[in-house]
């Protein structure tokens, strides 16, 4: 099959490329399970000869050869030993996956496989308390001035405990805030958003029921009254029968939330 024609990069893609970040996304396409595992496997082998810089430069080559072929694979990678693990882990989830499957993502998120349908459509998902510790803004912010001016204007501390709950809800919300001037940036588009627990806020000023500000503000307020009026306790998850969970937590001080 012929590769697309390409055009000259932007601007804005020449400056992507030029600055500092902390990890790459390689993109693998193909037509069936067969040759996809057959690339996965290729490019594990081959990144362990790589330098860090290289890893760049095969981020590049492997984005510039897809072919918008039905199967396909993604990981981030931090290093050249972390993308051979990382596509390696890829190659056996193919090899354990069900014949039902659809998009499956693996380590946490960082890689993910499935085939694509006709009826794609992108989603975003935006986090609740509980995610990342920095205050920066990262390379996000270092990439990318909107990113930057969302970070620049939230003013969240630089030092302490960013994992109270008066700081991160906050911080979580500026996250997700900037990574949606970012998105913005690139032209990528969702047709649903929804957010889990804080993430809903995030979810709303997507949908344009509250500006950034707002989304902001309530952040702020939200995880100051949950820091000065709730009580002390965290979350445990259960998988289990109802009459089985109902059993483990019999005269326990539990909630039960879903």
């Amino acid at each position: 099959t012929a590769a697309p024609p390409h055009k000259a990069p932007s601007r804005r893609a020449l400056t992507l490329a030029g600055s500092l970040q902390d990890s790459e996304l390689l993109m693998f396409d193909a037509q069936s399970p067969g040759e996809l595992r057959e690339r996965l496997v290729q490019a594990a082998d081959y990144t362990t000869q790589l330098s860090y810089a290289q890893i760049g430069d095969l981020a590049a080559t492997l984005q510039r050869d897809l072919l918008d072929q039905p199967w396909r694979a993604a990981a981030v990678v931090t290093s050249p030993q972390d993308a051979g693990q990382q596509l390696r882990g890829l190659v056996e989830a193919l090899d354990a996956r069900g014949p039902d499957d659809g998009f499956r993502a693996v380590d946490g998120g960082r890689t993910f496989f499935g085939r694509t349908g006709e009826n794609s459509r992108i989603g975003f998902l935006f986090p609740g308390q509980g995610s990342g510790t920095g205050t920066s803004g990262g390379a996000l912010a270092r990439r990318f001035p909107e990113a930057a001016d969302v970070y620049a204007g939230a003013g969240l501390p630089t030092d302490g405990d960013t994992t109270a709950t008066e700081v991160a809800q906050p911080r979580i919300a500026t996250g997700s805030l900037a990574g949606l001037r970012a998105l913005d940036a690139l032209g990528i588009e969702a047709d649903v958003a929804v957010g889990h627990s804080l993430g809903e806020l995030a979810a709303l000023h997507w949908a344009g029921a509250m500006d950034g500000q707002v989304l902001l503000d309530a952040a702020k307020i939200r995880g100051r009254a949950m820091a000065e009026h709730s009580a002390c306790g965290t979350m445990a998850s259960l998988g289990a029968a109802p009459a089985a969970v109902q059993e483990l937590t019999a005269g326990l001080p539990v909630v039960v939330a879903g």
